[in-house]
């Protein structure tokens, strides 16, 4: 076994979607360069992690197990990630805002002195319709 955090990052992304095409999007990467980080995962192991059925991309029963051990890694790998900045007497850890389209215009620049003060938190502004982030926000509250 060979794999990087990387391939991990990307076979999770394609699961999550279970389309190669919106997993690149996601991650800002061609569909092509995705595809090979992919293949060159998969070709680690004897049994395959996908398949194909129609235009339909699905995970196997072992590329669930394997899907789950990944995410397991990346968490442990955030965690050592986390654990150094801790030890640098830093705030560490995620933060995830949800705003509407409109957000991304001010959000930055109330963000921008904590995230200067605070360089250990890794930020994630999603910026959607106001009806999808209501909708995440009512899903997350249930």
């Amino acid at each position: 076994m060979n794999f990087t955090l990387h391939q991990l990052n990307i076979f999770l992304e394609v699961a999550r979607h279970q389309n190669i095409t919106r997993a690149a999007e996601d991650m800002f990467m061609t569909q092509p360069a995705l595809s090979i980080q992919l293949r060159n995962f998969q070709n680690q192991f004897e049994f395959p992690l996908t398949e194909k059925i129609g235009k339909k991309l699905y995970l196997t029963d072992f590329g669930k197990s394997i899907a789950q051990i990944a995410e397991n890694i990346l968490k442990e790998a955030d965690a050592l990630k986390y654990k150094t900045k801790d030890y640098k007497g830093l705030l560490t850890g995620k933060l995830s805002i949800s705003s509407a389209s409109t957000g991304k215009y001010v959000i930055p620049y109330f963000l921008s002195k904590f995230i200067h003060k605070y360089p250990g938190i890794d930020l994630t502004l999603d910026v959607s319709s106001k009806t999808l982030v209501m909708n995440d926000a009512l899903c997350r509250i249930i």
